[in-house]
Parts: C-alpha cells; sequence; structure tokens
C-alpha cells in the first residue's frame, strides 16, 4: 500500500468531475482531454487533503478520517458522471467501483475510533487498504502509456520494494532530511548523547519519523517543521515513516 498515491488521486479526480460536470459533459472525452485533465489534477489538488485532514488545528482521528471520507465520497459520486473514452471505459469503471468499496470501509473505520487517537491511527486501521484503488488508477495510467500520451495519474509504477537501511552504510551525521518521500541519509551513526534532527523538506504531503518500537514519534511534519530526538542509550533504532509505510530509516547508536 501507498498511501500518497490515493491521497493524491482522490482529491485529483474529485476537481476533474466538478470541470466535466460544469462544461456538460454528454460526450465521451478524447483520449488526450481525458489523460490531460487527469494529469492536470493530479499536479494541482493535494491542498484539500493537507488542509481538512492534516492540516486543521482541531484535527484527530475522527475529524481527519471523517473529512477524508467525505473527500472520497464527493469523488466517487462525481467520477461516476465523467464519460471516459471507449478505451478507458472499463477501467474507469473498476476505478469508479474501487472508490466506492473504499468509501464503505473507510466509514465503518470511523465508528472504531476515540476522539483522543491522532489523526495517523485511521491509517493504521486495516479498513485503510488502498490496494483496489491504487491497482485502478495504475491500469489507467498504463493505458496513457500504451497511448503514449504524457500523463501522471497518481501512480508510482516503479514497482521499487523498500529498501533496508540497515543494509546501507551507516553516514556520521544528526541531521536527517525528509525529501522526496525519503529519509536522507537513511542510515546514520551518532554517539549515546547526541541528539537527531529530522527536518522535512518540500514533499506535497505529510511525513512521520516513528520509531519502531514507539521510542521516538515525531508526529506530522509539515514542510519546514523539524523533529529532534536525544538518544540516550546504545542500540539500533529502526523507524519509518507512518503515512508512507515503505519509508524506512535507522539510527545506530553507540557508545
Amino acid at each position: 500500500m501507498k498511501f500518497p498515491r490515493i491521497v493524491l488521486a482522490l482529491i485529483a479526480l474529485l476537481t476533474v468531475a466538478v470541470a466535466v460536470a460544469a462544461c456538460g459533459g454528454d460526450d465521451a472525452l478524447s483520449d488526450e482531454e481525458y489523460f490531460r485533465r487527469m494529469d492536470e489534477i493530479d499536479k494541482d489538488t493535494d491542498s484539500r487533503f493537507e488542509e481538512e485532514v492534516f492540516g486543521a488545528e482541531d484535527a484527530n482521528a475522527k475529524t481527519g478520517a471523517q473529512a477524508f471520507v467525505n473527500i472520497a465520497t464527493d469523488v466517487r459520486d462525481q467520477v461516476d458522471k465523467l464519460k471516459a473514452p471507449d478505451d478507458a471505459k472499463d477501467d474507469h469503471e473498476e476505478l469508479v467501483a474501487s472508490l466506492g468499496e473504499f468509501v464503505t470501509n473507510g466509514q465503518g473505520a470511523i465508528d472504531e475510533l476515540s476522539e483522543d487517537d491522532p489523526v495517523e491511527a485511521f491509517f493504521e486501521n486495516d479498513a485503510f487498504d488502498t490496494t483496489r484503488v491504487d491497482d485502478a488508477f495504475c491500469a489507467i495510467q498504463a493505458l496513457a502509456d500504451e497511448k503514449q500520451i504524457e500523463a501522471d495519474v497518481g501512480c508510482d509504477e516503479s514497482g521499487e520494494e523498500a529498501v533496508d537501511p540497515a543494509t546501507l552504510p551507516a553516514e556520521p551525521t544528526t541531521d536527517v532530511e525528509i525529501q522526496d518521500f525519503a529519509f536522507g541519509p537513511p542510515h546514520i551513526e551518532v554517539t549515546v548523547g547526541d541528539t537527531v534532527t529530522w527536518t522535512e523538506g518540500t514533499d506535497p504531503e505529510p511525513h512521520t519519523a516513528t520509531a519502531d518500537d514507539g521510542t521516538f514519534d515525531s508526529g506530522v511534519l509539515e514542510e519546514g517543521d523539524t523533529f529532534d530526538f536525544t538518544f540516550e542509550e546504545a542500540g539500533e533504532f529502526p523507524y519509518f515513516c507512518e503515512i508512507h509505510p515503505e519509508m524506512l530509516g535507522l539510527v545506530t547508536v553507540v557508545e
């Protein structure tokens, strides 16, 4: 599962659907227009998610989850009215169906949340499985690629597995930059008593630096935010981003 794809794509499709409805949308779009709109929205419409889910001052698990499900519901209803080109019709219908399933599961997950839970608790629920939606978006991306139409509809097709930072050499530094959906350096070595600083870069989505064993947790970091943690004992401390679990890091602390 790759949390960033679903977020950007859901919000993106809401905007494109509204635009089509405003223009009438009685006839199927051409290939070029369909993919052009998908591409534009993928680039320009992530702000709603950041503002309503993570950016709201009163955001907690329930309010954040409900905002997310509301966005997904809007997308599902509006996309259902979008007439895709013939070649994309089957993939488009699968996207609508997968969004509908996702909305139903997400709404059910809200009932299991407490107002005291952090926003991230929603995304840790088993109901937040984006596999089917991700596959639907990637099928549309594959069609664009097949037609040699330059478009990015929010699908990460790299297929790369997350690299275990323990297999990488440790770099002697106390500064970690979070950029391009990665921790840099992914593996660092510090001395007992050192303070490590994580700095959020300019990615379009927030991140966290969360220890596997709960030793530290930055909470949600927006662009320019920093998080400091002082390591008081030796050992290895693997961590990850709760929002994008494929992002892995490791702090090795020596005497």
